[in-house]
């Protein structure tokens, strides 16, 4: 009965022993430890009781005590099994007790995650959601953004120790290299470890970057292969460190969490397709309406000339009657201002007149083309939409350029849309440089080549990056600064008329912060015989 009894003790010690364990370190480590230590009691306990107790065993067994010792250790070898799965069952709901509430809030909080459309409210709430339950300082979020091929802070949740945080993670930092090769979330207790055993540079500038973003471990969230964001979670508020279990728990979540960012982001473009095909579909409205609304504005530009005419025969002839002085000056200032009137009727005509020829697409077919009248044309159109005196602008037509056979409308359409395209370009660079001596220039010649004329427009402006000029031509993709700038179809429109619509051909070339080039190649006009 002693030494039973000394056994449940031990048993018992070693169980609260194991529960105040399990808190600090990994499940896995301190099963092993239950291991050795059940099995060192089912292994030592009948030597012990051999030892000590070999003198009562033989008053009662004689020479045959060491029986007494073979059934108490088949008894510990049969009830050793079932001690440790007791004890392991008991600690591990202990240790694992957080676990169990991160998954199950995890499950919840995922189901209510995907029903959020909006992608900011979204990744307020996963760092909120994050940060509140397993209580940690602070959670953020840095989301892929492709046009600049960086990971950009989003979404931030708590308070930063570090003064100045990390606001944008570039494809080259140390942090990002280190996800994408190893496919693996960091522990900065583990990147600290090995800086120390290895003296290792990389693991150096990773400690770095993740001392600047206050980081105690750093989640990655791939979707196909793809890294979309990648979520830092700070310290524990408990100050304990994150295990093995944390990870697998945290590596759900960040698997979750780019599923329902992507979806998010699917229907945001989604959107802002759905809008620019809106703003699409009432510009093309709007030139169905072009014909009759000219015909309307015109009647009430023509009954405003006409009224103007009628006023300044009216002074010419009282001015020419005898007047008194006061009444002539009274009279030559209306005279003045019916003429402005006047001019400005005809301006308006003329305005109109550009508006109905740019709309009147299919009224018109092919003909023999002077180039340099559709870019003037052009030009006509785009100084109502952009400030012509703002930029140089360079023409070198030669006067024995070929005409070129194609619908003038159309070349007119093409013009003004690279014309546009270029202003916004110089802008956007001269805003972004803000260097005074910068020139914006837009140069435009024509060369023949064979049976085509080869049309360059070239400009100094913003250029395009590497990465983007694949996704020049495809419809409702923009590289201008604000979706109300630009519906992306303007490159799609211009391949469509000169590819599609003649038969030419459309070369772009750029270099980022340089400027860009379109040549466009269209067929010169022959007489009819001879392309017949």
């Amino acid at each position: 009965m002693i030494i039973i009894f000394i056994f449940l003790y031990f048993l018992f010690l070693f169980y609260l022993f194991a529960q105040y364990r399990l808190k600090n370190e990994s499940f896995i480590l301190t099963r092993r430890k239950i291991l050795i230590f059940v099995y060192s009691f089912v292994l030592g306990v009948p030597f012990l009781i051999g030892f000590s107790a070999q003198r009562f065993l033989e008053r009662f067994l004689g020479g045959y005590w060491w029986i007494a010792l073979l059934v108490v250790t088949i008894f510990l070898a049969i009830a050793g099994p079932y001690v440790y799965l007791y004890v392991l069952r008991k600690t591990e709901k202990n240790i694992l007790k957080d676990q169990h509430r991160y998954q199950n809030q995890l499950r919840r909080a995922s189901l209510g995650m995907g029903r959020v459309k909006d992608l900011k409210r979204l990744l307020d709430l996963i760092v909120h959601f994050v940060a509140r339950t397993v209580r940690i300082k602070h959670c953020s979020i840095y989301l892929f953004h492709e046009a600049s091929q960086q990971y950009a802070l989003r979404a931030v949740k708590g308070v930063v120790a570090v003064k100045d945080p990390l606001s944008v993670l570039s494809a080259d930092s140390a942090i990002i290299r280190y996800i994408l090769k190893f496919k693996e979330s960091i522990i900065f207790e583990d990147i600290r470890r090995q800086r120390k055993d290895f003296f290792h540079k990389e693991f150096s500038t990773l400690q770095e970057e993740m001392m600047k973003m206050d980081a105690a471990l750093v989640l990655p969230s791939f979707i196909e292969g793809r890294l979309i964001a990648v979520i830092v979670l700070g310290q524990k508020k408990s100050g304990k460190i994150y295990s093995q279990d944390d990870i697998i728990v945290f590596s759900i979540l960040a698997n979750q969490s780019s599923l329902v960012i992507e979806n998010a982001q699917f229907y945001e473009e989604t959107q802002r397709t759905h809008q620019q095909l809106l703003k699409a579909e009432k510009m093309a409205t709007i030139g169905t309406m072009a014909d009759g609304l000219s015909h309307q504005i015109n009647n009430r530009l023509h009954a405003m000339g006409f009224i103007a005419g009628d006023a300044l025969d009216t002074i010419k002839i009282k001015k020419e009657s005898n007047v008194l002085e006061g009444e002539k000056e009274f009279f030559e200032q209306m005279e003045y201002a019916f003429k402005r009137i006047e001019d400005n009727v005809k301006r308006g005509g003329e305005i109109v007149q550009g508006l109905l020829k740019y709309t009147r697409k299919e009224s018109e077919g092919f003909e023999a083309v002077d180039v340099a009248k559709g870019l003037e044309a052009a030009l006509e159109m785009a100084q109502f939409k952009i400030k012509m005196n703002s930029f140089h602008l360079i023409q070198n037509f030669d006067k024995d350029i070929p005409l070129v056979w194609a619908n003038f409308t159309q070349v007119q359409e093409v013009f003004f849309n690279i014309v546009d395209n270029a202003y916004d370009a110089m802008m956007q660079k001269k805003n972004y440089l803000e260097d005074v001596a910068y020139s914006p220039t837009l140069q435009v010649y024509a060369i023949k080549r064979g049976k085509k004329l080869e049309i360059v427009f070239k400009d100094n402006g913003m250029g395009v990056k590497k990465e983007d000029k694949e996704k020049l031509f495809a419809p409702f993709f923009t590289t201008k600064a604000t979706n109300k700038k630009g519906t992306g179809l303007g490159l799609y429109v211009i391949r469509q008329i000169i590819e599609e619509n003649h038969g030419g051909k459309v070369v772009f070339s750029s270099e980022y912060l340089q400027g860009a080039q379109i040549q466009l190649f269209l067929p010169v006009a022959f007489p009819v015989t001879e392309k017949v």
